[in-house]
């Protein structure tokens, strides 16, 4: 069973990041994918002292977030658009790791008033950065797939995208682009 850990970028009262994320899930067939959601509200910012690179985690925190992204087999970042482009959170969550993102399968699935376009092109430009496989992306649009008090609604042509990148993301898992650590 692949391990796929869906994360919740979003961490502002009000948010409807959980509800998007666990409509991923819900998508996610459970005779390929044991998922696990992360929610980045309870992770700091970053307080350790030496460089991610070295992998000297010391905060319990780090460790525990080390050992989520290392523990998957994919990941599926849920993020919001802000401002054009994705919230700190995730940004911070990225750059507490190094290795971890090594060629790791990685899929995003923006929201909102646009599907969040600038947000996941951003994404992945930080993801590429960190050595991490992005496969592909996807953006619900406010009013049309989502509401922005977060109902879901969601158009057939998003869950078919849906599909196609939890197929590319098991694809990945089952033949890796290959680790360049």
């Amino acid at each position: 069973m692949k391990q796929l850990r869906i994360v919740v970028s979003s961490t502002r009262p009000g948010r409807i990041g959980p509800k998007v994320a666990q409509w991923v899930a819900d998508q996610a067939s459970t005779e390929e994918w044991e998922v696990e959601l992360l929610d980045l509200s309870s992770l700091p910012f970053f307080d350790e002292e030496d460089m991610p690179r070295n992998g000297n985690y010391a905060k319990p925190h780090t460790k525990e977030w080390a050992s989520q992204v290392f523990g998957s087999d994919a990941i599926v970042v849920v993020t919001p658009q802000y401002n054009r482009s994705f919230p700190a959170p995730i940004k911070n969550a990225i750059d507490y790791l190094f290795a971890e993102w090594d060629a790791k399968p990685v899929a995003l699935v923006g929201y909102g008033w646009t599907g969040a376009t600038d947000a996941t092109a951003d994404l992945a430009k930080v993801l590429g950065h960190v050595k991490a496989d992005v496969v592909g992306s996807t953006g619900l649009v406010f009013t049309q797939d989502v509401s922005p008090e977060g109902l879901i609604e969601i158009t057939d042509e998003r869950r078919v995208e849906l599909d196609g990148l939890l197929r590319d993301l098991a694809a990945r898992v089952d033949a890796p682009v290959g680790a360049t650590a």
